[in-house]
């Protein structure tokens, strides 16, 4: 039998004062006046009729020896290694795991005085998804649309803003454009304009690391069948925020002039450059990324500390 309103209400009121306030079921029953049976009914009813939802959060694990052995050997200031075999065969899981991972460094480490950068991919939609505190601070997208409609670098802007409250500087421009004219177009428009003003500001940043072969980036999906394979005879082995970096650290330049985003040496000026990564497969792609000079900051999983070591 469907609630009345007054007794979804009264459920509702039970329920928080329960589960968020933490009052003992014979007081919520002494102060509404109802029976402490009829309390914990109305908490059976509240879960039933999913007024209260549950979600079970597995604590992060990390392996603190495989990030200080990562963080020596490659230079990094800092390394987040996630530990979490479990998830390994699981790529959407084992995204979740690093993206929380990023999340509780970036609310760790962003103050009210910084200027937060934030790029795009499925890793950093999932931290967006679990980051549940941040500075209010402004939150720059770093570069034009790309990915799907609710992983999108728009998107992900918007969420991190509202868990902060401080102002969004977004840019409703597609990543990549037909042409450098029409590039230089958007890059005139207002918004757009905002953004690209605030790059020399930006103190802290977050970016994920698109691997080109094997093939794991939201910008390569994006381009056609002849692109993509100009790009790899190339020899792009990855990108980050549309720069397309070779095996040797080398910077291929042919769409610059296309794309609506932070540059290269926008990059390298920005004192804290979080590089967030999921699997294995991404390894190559962070070689490149360490060889063009770039990253300050490494969070990723085991599987992907452990390629790196492996690798020579």
């Amino acid at each position: 039998m469907p609630l009345s309103s007054g007794e979804g209400i009264l459920a509702a009121t039970v329920a928080q004062r329960f589960y968020i306030d933490g009052e003992s079921k014979v007081k919520i029953a002494s102060d509404l006046g109802i029976s402490r049976f009829r309390v914990a009914r109305l908490l059976e009813v509240a879960v039933a009729e999913e007024i209260v939802r549950f979600t079970i959060s597995a604590p992060l694990a990390l392996n603190i020896e495989l990030s200080e052995m990562v963080r020596k050997r490659f230079g990094y200031r800092q390394v987040v290694v996630v530990d979490a075999p479990e998830d390994e065969k699981d790529p959407g899981r084992l995204r979740r795991r690093v993206g929380a991972a990023a999340a509780k460094l970036i609310s760790d480490l962003v103050t009210d005085k910084d200027v937060l950068g934030i790029g795009w991919g499925r890793t950093m939609s999932a931290m967006a998804t679990e980051l549940t505190h941040l500075a209010p601070c402004p939150v720059v997208q770093l570069g034009g649309m790309a990915g799907s409609v609710n992983e999108n670098s728009l998107e992900l802007v918007r969420r991190v803003s509202e868990v902060g409250g401080g102002r969004a500087y977004p840019m409703f421009v597609p990543l990549v454009v037909p042409d450098a004219t029409t590039a230089a177009g958007l890059r005139n428009q207002p918004g757009v304009e905002s953004a690209f003003r605030l790059f020399e500001k930006i103190t802290v940043a977050a970016v994920a690391v698109g691997s080109w072969d094997p093939p794991e980036s939201q910008m390569r999906d994006a381009l056609g069948k002849e692109a993509r394979e100009a790009l790899t005879k190339r020899g792009v082995a990855a990108e980050i925020l549309a720069t397309l970096i070779r095996k040797d650290g080398g910077i291929v330049t042919d769409l610059d002039e296309r794309t609506n985003a932070l540059d290269y040496e926008g990059m390298k000026k920005i004192p804290e450059l979080i590089l967030v990564a999921a699997g294995a497969n991404k390894s190559g792609a962070i070689r490149a990324a360490l060889r063009a000079g770039l990253g300050t900051t490494l969070v990723t999983d085991r599987s992907l500390a452990r390629a790196l070591m492996r690798q020579p």
